[in-house]
């Protein structure tokens, strides 16, 4: 598997460039002074060789080393480079680095001249594997077999230790007590001839970096990445709770991480986390709909009668009566009371009531068929209906279908006074929504004429026009409904 990098996030375009002629203790000060872990000897814009921090400890212990030689004299030649086209896949600049057991990679363009430098530092900076560091711990990449020295070690010891068993650095550990109390690394050596010491008779207390700064084996590898990147180390000492030395960590092995097996498996856990937690995600969506479904019913329809209840009518009239007042459209209320109702429930008991409640709320929607209108439960055996963009004449003529779909129902009231059946009784009001009124005023109104309707009978309606608040009103009562 590839994994894609982009080239001007990985490939280091700042880099020491010397000519074969200079000499090596320019090429050290150069390094040193640039923190800077190589040169690059370059004639005629062609590279041709490489000196290291890795080549100086080499030949340090080899005594091999001449800080008045030329680098002509001491470079490695036959350097591994790769094109700008090789620095987009970073498993195969992970392969590079281990294969040749190197860490450096000139990066060269068509003509052959360096652009830049790649190293395990700059594909890891590259990459971001935030997640896989985090998800990973010390103890799992640290290399327990670590090399170490005293801090009575001469530095051409220490370096004879590096160059044996290749590695990088040696920790220093106390002659007493066994517990690591500091490092010295490559770059130190390299210091070391810059300062022009003595690599035999200098020791370790002298150059190695104290206090040691450390990290636990159950760190994460992204609290590592942090670390290293604040301290500017490439390499940190894992130690014990107890303090003792446990192993060392560097950015290499790190690097190793990166292995397409274990990438592939994280990855794996990563894709599995997920999908189970889009699944979760997706479930808890649904219910919390569902939920929020079930508590806006509960909110806003009648229990009994399926219809809107109190507080989604005062919420619906208000939202209308605003809308209805700007565009200077009527509005219709249509309060509606079941004639004699006690003596109906006193007559065929709660339950029956209930039913008979129920059959008149299907009426009075079977009627309203619009959209745009409401049929809510006012309260007890009163129902209102709110008639958006209806205007006298069309409440009138709802008005009279209600009446007629009630008495088609033939429910037996032998408890009425006025008929044999269940009748109907409303107030009708409508009105163009102005300032001067409100929705609570036309309900009021509304119940009004719902009153008067009964007082003069039962079984019809009283209408109430209100064109605007400066004109007249129209009010028009009907005669009861023929019920024969």
């Amino acid at each position: 598997m590839d994994i894609p990098v982009s080239p001007d996030s990985l490939i280091q375009a700042s880099f020491i460039a010397l000519p074969a002629d200079a000499r090596v203790q320019v090429a050290i000060d150069a390094m040193a002074e640039g923190r800077s872990s190589c040169v690059l000897v370059i004639e005629a814009e062609q590279l041709i060789g490489i000196l290291t921090e890795r080549d100086v400890v080499r030949l340090t212990t080899q005594s091999a080393l001449k800080v008045t030689s030329t680098l002509a004299e001491t470079m490695t030649t036959g350097v591994v480079a790769i094109s700008l086209a090789e620095t987009c896949d970073a498993f195969s600049l992970n392969q590079q680095f281990s294969e040749h057991q190197i860490r450096h990679l000139p990066v060269v363009d068509a003509q052959g001249k360096v652009v830049g430098i790649v190293t395990p530092h700059s594909l890891r900076r590259s990459l971001k594997p935030e997640y896989l560091l985090r998800h990973m711990r010390v103890a799992e990449v640290l290399q327990s077999d670590v090399i170490h020295g005293f801090p009575s070690h001469s530095v051409l010891e220490l370096s004879a230790q590096m160059t044996q068993n290749r590695v990088s650095c040696v920790v220093i550990i106390d002659a007493q007590t066994l517990l690591p109390v500091g490092i010295v690394t490559e770059r130190d050596i390299v210091k070391c001839h810059r300062l022009g010491l003595d690599v035999e008779t200098v020791s370790a207390q002298q150059m190695m970096s104290a206090p040691l700064s450390t990290v636990a084996p159950l760190d994460s590898l992204w609290s590592v990445h942090e670390k290293m990147m604040a301290l500017r180390v490439r390499r940190l000492v894992v130690v014990h709770p107890s303090g003792e030395l446990a192993g060392i960590v560097t950015q290499t092995q790190m690097l190793k991480v990166l292995d397409p097996v274990e990438t592939y498996r994280v990855m794996a856990q990563m894709q599995g986390l997920i999908d189970h937690q889009t699944r979760e995600l997706h479930r808890l969506n649904q219910e919390l709909q569902l939920n929020n479904q079930v508590l806006r019913h509960m909110t806003t329809v009648d229990e009994l009668t399926q219809v809107a209840n109190r507080r989604r009518l005062n919420d619906f009239l208000l939202e209308k009566w605003d809308y209805l007042a700007v565009q200077q459209r009527f509005l219709s209320v249509l309060m509606c009371d079941v004639d004699y109702f006690k003596a109906y429930n006193d007559t065929y008991g709660h339950l029956a009531g209930d039913q008979c409640l129920s059959q008149i709320a299907e009426a009075l929607c079977s009627v309203t068929w619009k959209s745009s209108d409401l049929v809510a439960r006012y309260g007890g055996e009163e129902f209102v209906v709110v008639l958006p963009h209806a205007d006298g004449a069309a409440a009138e003529t709802v008005a009279r279908k209600i009446q007629a779909q009630v008495a088609s129902l033939n429910l037996e009231h032998c408890g009425s006074l006025i008929a044999n059946k269940v009748t109907l009784s409303l107030g009708v009001v409508s009105v163009v929504p102005d300032r001067h009124r409100t929705p609570d005023m036309i309900l009021h109104t509304a119940d009004q004429l719902l009153y008067q309707a009964k007082q003069q009978g039962r079984n019809h309606y009283i209408l109430k026009v209100l064109a605007s608040s400066d004109s007249a009103s129209l009010e028009v009562a009907a005669p009861p409904t023929d019920l024969t």
